[in-house]
């Protein structure tokens, strides 16, 4: 395993996200697209960390309470 590879953060899909807060893969997608989660194209995908959905539900999460 080459150095980068090893301290490269896990990264998932948008369809991944999706499932993790509850809404379809098109929602995700949008909601990367427009900043909500943070994420990066890779190709014509999308990836984010798992961070960066936390985050976003936690916000989220005290704007509905």
């Amino acid at each position: 395993m080459s150095e980068s590879t090893e301290h490269r953060k896990p990264e998932i899909t948008t369809t991944q996200t999706a499932a993790q807060i509850g809404v379809s893969t098109p929602t995700a997608r949008k909601l990367i697209e427009s900043g909500q989660i943070f994420g990066w194209r890779v190709g014509r995908n999308y990836k984010t960390s798992p961070e960066s959905v936390a985050d976003f539900l936690s916000k989220n999460e005290r704007r509905a309470a």
